[in-house]
């Protein structure tokens, strides 16, 4: 879209003007000539109108002026640099050199905010803006904005390492069903804050009427149909979320629209809205590879894409996959429903083992979704899977109690904190068990919900909530069972992994690293090394990799800048001056990275949380080596 906004007659290679008004004047006259506008003063007073709201100065010397005015007959951007900068009101306090003076008709939608948008990426590529400041003649503009991130690449990574071509993409069936789990596990994180205001909210309502049914009148009434409602919205929330992952916003409608005639008009439960919303997000990259005028360009994102993307992916459910898929719901719901005796052993060991196995990493989600999905119509699925849940953490905690001597000190107080999560139902408690000794670790664990799951499916314990850990007793029917099975669960992991460790050792507890002492690095353009952590949860496995990779920084003395994009959205965030004095990233993730594009030009080491908790040293190892080659 940049291109066809610009031509030569549109940049000034040295601007005359001193201030704002005598900059915005010059440019207008330039628009003007090229017969951009109609009408030069009323194009100015818009500009200030717009400026008025708040400063378009940014920061490393830029600036953004822009309005939509009548004054535009057509859309436009002027380029200006000045060589002596201009005061422009930008945060970090120092003058703008390089202006972009955007210029929209007031019919193009929102012409102007896709125009920033492209504007923003170009302006995150290193060396962009010091080039772009820099430039000697308007064919070197011209040839900066127009090149493509492969183009760009060539001079960048000529300046890091003599690498003579980019890594080949992976497109092995392996890498390609990953890339559908991050998409998926997506789609996962956001729908969890639905499932469970309104799986707990329900349950409360249900709590206490005493009834054991939906109140029907009054408060509780009111209550329950607000937890209806969240329990209703989820499933168009998973399927939007999932072709957003894959397709960004046009494909949120779609996917959204589509899921929701999947699970209302068909009922094909969460299942269908899972395959809806990577049909939405296939739909709507396959209509963004279609090449639009430059005319509709603007139109795209936010009409076109999501309209014919919703008439495709709707039509798509009600006439091809809706029938089926609520056929094959409609039997999982039996063969559930008819599931007793020897049938929930198989299947409660099989829950157990997966809630267990990784501790809120893929495979528990894939566990634990299954019984949360169902939790209003299948209630004892939640009873046992609620329990292997907490089992991890608190069978470590117990085991560090019932023999501390296989435990070192930092393991002993790990054991603390990871009793408080487990009794909450956060299973990650256990992870630092099981990042330092998995060998040992993860069987225990396992055999412990195996057995804690079972036991609450046996005892027909009920739990109306879509969460584990004891904080959900007040909403569990059959607390006993409940309660047997959570601490069964935890004797049996803390027997096995005490049966299996080994007493420490004077010289091991004597040479632990305490890093404790580490800094975060939030300072612009300090660090050597990058690192990005998001999980699907946002919250647990993504500050866990940061924190680990923080602390083996710190010990081998590498400056490292990590970025977290959680619960709370980006903290520390990445800048383009990050990426310009770094050597390579390191993208620990479970779901997909946003704004991945701000490292087209830097060494990626690309891998899961997981290997950032359990193996830090290594993957900072691997920066160095990544050194060596620069070198």
């Amino acid at each position: 879209m940049l291109t066809s906004l610009i031509d030569e007659g549109l940049i000034c290679l040295d601007l005359a003007a001193t201030d704002k008004q005598t900059l915005f004047v010059e440019l207008a006259t330039q628009l003007k000539t090229c017969g951009k506008i109609s009408d030069q003063d009323a194009f100015v007073r818009d500009l200030w109108a717009r400026e008025n709201l708040g400063n378009t100065g940014f920061e490393q010397g830029v600036a953004l002026p822009h309005a939509k005015s009548e004054a535009v007959t057509a859309p436009a951007i002027v380029i200006g640099i000045s060589r002596q900068g201009i005061d422009f009101g930008a945060e970090d306090g120092l003058p703008s050199r390089l202006f972009f003076m955007i210029a929209s008709p007031t019919g193009a939608a929102n012409h102007h905010i896709e125009v920033l948008a492209e504007l923003s990426t170009k302006l995150l590529e290193p060396h962009f803006i010091p080039r772009m400041q820099a430039a000697t003649s308007k064919a070197e503009v011209l040839s900066l904005i127009s090149a493509t991130d492969s183009a760009k690449a060539a001079p960048t990574q000529a300046n890091r390492a003599p690498q003579s071509a980019p890594e080949p993409q992976d497109r092995s069936i392996k890498a390609q069903l990953n890339t559908l789990k991050q998409h998926l596990l997506f789609g996962t994180s956001h729908m969890i804050p639905f499932i469970v205001a309104g799986g707990v909210l329900l349950s409360l309502s249900v709590m206490l009427s005493g009834k054991g049914a939906v109140p029907e009148a009054g408060f509780l009434k009111d209550m329950a149909d607000m937890g209806i409602a969240g329990l209703t919205l989820f499933t168009a929330v998973l399927g939007g979320y999932i072709a957003y992952s894959m397709a960004d916003k046009p494909g949120l409608a779609p996917g959204m629209i589509g899921s929701w005639i999947a699970v209302q008009q068909f009922h094909t439960g969460f299942l269908g809205a899972i395959l809806v919303g990577f049909i939405a997000g296939l739909i709507v990259n396959q209509l963004k590879r279609i090449k639009l005028p430059d005319s509709m360009s603007s139109l795209g994102s936010i009409f076109i894409y999501p309209l014919i993307g919703t008439f495709l992916v709707c039509g798509i459910v009600m006439w091809v996959i809706g029938a089926p898929i609520a056929a094959m719901m409609e039997g999982m719901n039996h063969w559930l429903s008819s599931m007793a005796g020897s049938g929930k052993v198989m299947l409660g060991a099989i829950l157990g083992g997966m809630t267990a196995f990784d501790m809120g990493g893929p495979v528990n989600k894939v566990a634990t979704l299954f019984a949360q999905t169902q939790v209003n119509t299948q209630p004892w699925l939640m009873g046992g899977v609620g329990i292997a849940i907490c089992v991890p953490p608190l069978g470590m905690a117990l085991a560090t109690l019932l023999s501390p001597k296989r435990y070192k000190k930092e393991e002993r107080e790990a054991g603390k904190a990871a009793a408080i999560m487990g009794m909450i139902g956060i299973s990650e408690g256990a992870i630092p068990f099981a990042a330092a000794d998995p060998v040992r670790v993860i069987p225990a664990i396992v055999a412990g919900g195996i057995v804690g799951n079972i036991t609450g499916f046996m005892m027909h314990s009920i739990n109306h909530a879509p969460w584990g850990g004891w904080i959900v007793l007040p909403v569990v029917e059959g607390k006993m069972g409940y309660i047997l099975g959570t601490v069964l669960g935890a004797l049996t992991t803390a027997l096995i992994v005490n049966l299996l460790k080994k007493p420490v050792t004077e010289d091991e507890e004597v040479t632990t690293t305490d890093t404790a002492d580490y800094q975060a690095i939030e300072a612009e353009g300090e660090a050597d090394v990058l690192a990005i952590t998001a999980c699907p949860s946002g919250v647990a496995h993504t500050f866990l990799a940061a924190k680990s990779l923080q602390k083996a920084a710190a010990k081998a003395g590498i400056k490292l800048k990590v970025e977290t994009q959680g619960a709370n959205g980006i903290i520390n965030r990445i800048t383009a001056k990050d990426v310009a004095n770094a050597r390579c990233v390191i993208l620990a993730h479970d779901v997909a990275i946003k704004n991945r594009e701000r490292f087209a030009n830097i060494e990626i080491i690309d891998v899961k949380t997981r290997d950032a908790i359990h193996n830090p040293d290594g993957l900072l190892a691997r920066t160095q080596a990544a050194s060596s080659k620069v070198a």
